[in-house]
Order: structure tokens, then sequence, then C-alpha cells
């Protein structure tokens, strides 16, 4: 083998290994990139204090969770992943009654709501 195609060898031998090392390092980069964009754990605790039974759900743009009999005074807690920037949505239905919702955008890793108002018009909001 001649030296000229011995340098050669050499010399693209060393440029994969740097272009391997390169590709290596980006997808190092990406996962700490990812890992930094993943969305955080958000508690959600809601107090049903309306006169009835209702279902609550809970959820983010993903998934949502929901619990039924929900009486007065009972505190259910719910775990979200909400994407930075991107809402909690509480929604309740009451049995025999009527629904609403609210949706939060926060940065919060706690939110607190609360439900109140009649079974025909009920009522949910962030305390």
């Amino acid at each position: 083998m001649s030296a000229r195609t011995f340098q050669a060898r050499r010399f693209a031998t060393a440029a994969a290994l740097a272009g391997a090392a390169a590709v290596i390092g980006l997808g190092t980069a990406s996962s700490a990139t990812a890992a930094a964009a993943a969305p955080a754990k958000v508690t959600v605790k809601v107090t049903q204090k309306g006169n009835y039974t209702a279902t609550v759900c809970v959820g983010d743009i993903l998934e949502a969770r929901c619990t039924e009999n929900i009486a007065k005074g009972q505190t259910k807690t719910f775990t979200v992943a909400p994407p930075k920037g991107t809402a909690v949505s509480v929604s309740l239905i009451v049995k025999g009654g009527g629904s609403a919702d609210t949706s939060v955008v926060s940065n919060k890793t706690q939110l607190k709501f609360e439900t109140s108002g009649s079974k025909a018009k009920p009522v949910v909001k962030q305390v």
C-alpha cells in the first residue's frame, strides 16, 4: 500500500469518526432540548361546594381524567402534564342538571378550583 493510499484511508477514517461524534453530539443536544421542553406535571385540586352530585373532568391538550359522583364537600386531586403555554381544563357535569367549564394557562405546578352554583346553573372557578 502506498503512503498516499494509507493517508487517504486514515483521513477518511478520521472524518467518519468525527461525523459519528457530531451525530452523537446532536442526538444528545436534541435529547437535552426535548427534556427541557417536556411538560411539567401540574397537580389540580377541585373542591365540590355545590349542593349537588357531579362529575369533574380535568385535562390538558392530550388527555383528561374524570371522577364521578362527587358530593358536596369532597375534594378530588388530578395530575396533568400540559405542554408549556397550553391550558388545563376543568369540566363540571351535574347529575340531572347543567354543566360548566373553565380553562387556565399557567406556569404553576399546583392549581385549585371550586365548584358552586345551583344544579341548573353550576359554576367552576379557579381559587
